[in-house]
């Protein structure tokens, strides 16, 4: 039966959550800079919902179809959520330096119009990570049958 498992230990998620957190500090004394602020709302969202997963699901093995709808949602909403921190951390940025705006109407208006897209891209990636995770649980199955 295809199934996928969910790691208790997510690899790379310690690592990833003090890379983030050393970049948020640094990031505090840039200047504006619209990448700068897209990458650490990415980064915090995905270290987030890396954990919340973890925390929650870790060492669950859930069906097929649940399995793949929660991955789906998953990546939807990180995908969404990180234009959402994005905007945060744009506002933040403003408010930490006090010097006027830090970013034009125009970069806000992109990151507004970029929702949808990467919630859409937060869809298939979740869709690939929970096929992943399907094919690594059939492969770890056939392992123990031919044992």
């Amino acid at each position: 039966m295809r199934a996928m498992r969910i790691p208790a230990r997510i690899p790379g998620l310690k690592l990833a959550t003090v890379l983030t957190a050393v970049y948020a500090a640094v990031w505090i004394s840039l200047e504006g800079e619209l990448r700068q602020e897209v990458a650490l709302g990415v980064a915090v969202t995905l270290v987030t919902a890396g954990h919340l997963v973890q925390n929650w699901l870790g060492g669950q093995t859930l069906g097929r179809v649940q399995g793949l709808l929660l991955a789906l949602a998953i990546g939807g909403l990180a995908g969404g959520l990180s234009g959402l921190l994005t905007l945060a951390f744009m506002v933040l940025k403003t408010g930490l330096h006090a010097h006027g705006p830090e970013f034009t109407g125009e970069e806000i208006a992109w990151v507004i119009d970029q929702i949808l897209w990467w919630s859409a891209a937060g869809l298939l990636a979740g869709l690939g990570v929970g096929l992943l995770l399907m094919e690594l649980e059939l492969e770890q199955e056939q392992e123990e049958e031919s044992s």
